[in-house]
């Protein structure tokens, strides 16, 4: 009775500017034939419900299986804004329970899923544009969203939330890649800073300090905000933020900082660098807990050992008391504070038990 659907929109196409000039010429001319072609029955009000009436208003057409709802189309003429009018369809249909709707011009259509959650922008899972995709792509789609048998047995509604899934899986990483880029800047993963490191030696022939390359990253990270709203002129810099002279910490971010001393369970311990500190915490624990002190060499980073008897794998080893191990010295401030603090949480030490006094890198002798 009717021709393939993807005949009827090639039509559409070669047409190019639309005679459709009224809201009725869009529906008699494209709406109707094109769901006659996706196996609905135009002249059955079960099926193709005209005029259908909702709280406070009407839609133009309900689509029904079974005598239930299934999806709500409204139709606008080709000259018409859709984005003044998704917000009422999308009332309308949220308020009915309504999972799929539809607003089209004719030559446009916008797919929503009107239970999503997010902005009615968010809600649009799918576009179909029949002027400008190919006929036999457009009418996939119609067929994948709008097919009478694809929406009777659910698989337009499982395919509309799998590709709304998709979506918000997309928006919710472009919007943390800032949050996490900015993290890793201010405390950085040690294989960023190993990477990072060996660009440096490969360049210069130098192997830099990791405290070097960490306040490189905290003072040189993106601002954050969305992927998708950083432009290419985007400034890098931004102000770190350092301790006041002389702050004593026992927790916080310790780039841009300088250590001039450390208190260990009420002893105070004079110091010029992060080494220094790790050495001499090491050393204080030794002290304490000669008898099970080797439980340090559980600690490790993500590709090598904090704590070990085999210095050779070490960049910086310095070796605790002639106890035989040995401590990689070779990290990044907020790195060292967090395997200080590992090392006397093992023991059974509170956090408030380590507390560092330091000044911002920017006024310390070097």
């Amino acid at each position: 009775m009717f021709g393939q659907l993807e005949d009827f929109l090639q039509q559409l196409r070669k047409q190019q500017a639309s005679p459709f000039e009224s809201e009725e010429a869009t529906r008699q001319g494209i709406m109707l034939p094109v769901l006659a072609r996706l196996g609905w029955d135009r002249d059955n009000v079960r099926e193709v419900f005209p005029e259908f009436p909702v709280e406070n208003g009407r839609v133009d057409y309900c689509l029904k299986v079974l005598e239930k709802k299934a999806v709500f189309i409204e139709v606008k003429r080709s000259t018409e804004n859709l984005e003044n009018h998704r917000e009422q369809l999308l009332e309308y249909a949220f308020r009915d329970g309504v999972e799929i709707a539809v607003l089209t011009s004719g030559h446009v259509w916008w797919f929503y899923l009107p239970l999503a959650k997010g902005s009615w922008e968010q809600r649009k899972f799918f576009t179909i544009d029949v002027l400008q995709q190919q006929p036999d792509t457009a009418a996939q789609h119609f067929r994948q969203f709008l097919g009478k048998e694809s929406v009777e047995k659910g698989a337009a509604l499982a395919e509309a939330q799998s590709i709304h899934a998709g979506k918000e899986k997309d928006r919710a990483v472009r919007q943390t890649v800032p949050k996490a880029w900015s993290e890793l800047c201010n405390e950085p993963d040690e294989t960023l800073l190993e990477l990072l490191a060996d660009k440096v030696e490969s360049l210069c022939g130098h192997k830099p300090d990791p405290q070097v390359l960490a306040e490189f990253l905290s003072q040189h990270q993106a601002p954050t905000q969305s992927v998708a709203s950083l432009s290419p002129q985007v400034s890098k810099h931004l102000t770190p933020q350092v301790a006041p002279s002389h702050a004593r910490r026992s927790d916080g971010d310790y780039i841009n900082t300088k250590p001039i001393a450390f208190i260990f369970r009420g002893k105070r311990f004079q110091v010029e660098t992060w080494k220094e500190v790790l050495a001499k915490l090491a050393t204080a624990l030794y002290d304490l807990r000669r008898s099970d002190f080797k439980r340090v060499l559980s600690l490790h980073g993500t590709k090598r050992a904090y704590f070990t008897q085999d210095e050779k794998g070490m960049t910086q080893p310095v070796e605790i008391s002639g106890s035989g191990i040995f401590i990689e010295t070779h990290m990044d401030a907020n790195r060292a504070i967090r395997v200080c603090r590992n090392a006397i949480e093992l023991f059974g030490y509170q956090n408030d038990d380590l507390q560092i006094e330091v000044v911002p890198s920017s006024t310390a002798k070097s």
